[in-house]
């Protein structure tokens, strides 16, 4: 596009949403597998990343009571085709730019002995935010969608997922993500 316009721009320069989504999957769990619906510069950019084999469901506000923290060495990959589910948040810029992105995420309980979870909250926030100002509007998201919503419940505490930078290339992207699968394990009875 940009050459019809007369532009002569190498590739190099651009540093994309599919790019960043990519790069940041790869860190999580390197090789994983996602097969994607969408748009084909991020199929090719999660192809280049060694993730090709889920769909990527992007999801707001709550987890399940059964959802539970792990890390990517404590499960078997689900299986080619299935579901990985994200609560994102994304935030793009230019050259010389601070850009931001940020998810925090509570547990709810019942009462305040914190013995029966009912699941959890997630918020996200973007923008030109330092870390700081970033995690502080996460607070306040959170405890306004809490009070809102679940109010009678009570909130745990406040995991927060950042990423913040500062441009180089000509655009650039920060992007943090709460990722999960949720899938059953067939049994094979002999």
């Amino acid at each position: 596009k940009l050459a019809r316009l007369g532009l002569d721009i190498d590739e190099s320069h651009f540093y994309t949403s599919a790019l960043a989504t990519a790069k940041f999957l790869a860190s999580q769990s390197p090789k994983c597998s996602v097969y994607v619906i969408g748009a084909p510069g991020l199929v090719n950019a999660l192809y280049d990343a060694g993730i090709s084999d889920f769909n990527i469901m992007t999801y707001s506000s709550v987890i399940p009571a059964t959802a539970h923290l792990v890390t990517m060495d404590e499960i078997d990959l689900p299986p080619f085709g299935s579901e990985m589910k994200t609560i994102m948040a994304v935030s793009h810029g230019y050259q010389d730019e601070f850009v931001s992105a940020g998810v925090v995420y509570a547990w709810m309980y019942k009462d305040e002995n914190f013995d029966e979870k009912l699941g959890a909250l997630v918020c996200e926030v973007s923008g030109r935010y330092r870390i700081e100002e970033l995690e502080s509007r996460l607070i306040r998201v959170i405890n306004d969608l809490h009070q809102k919503t679940y109010g009678k419940y009570y909130l745990g505490e406040l995991n927060f997922i950042t990423e913040g930078i500062t441009i180089e290339k000509r655009y650039g992207t920060a992007l943090a993500a709460l990722c999960f699968v949720d899938f059953l394990q067939p049994v094979i009875k002999e």
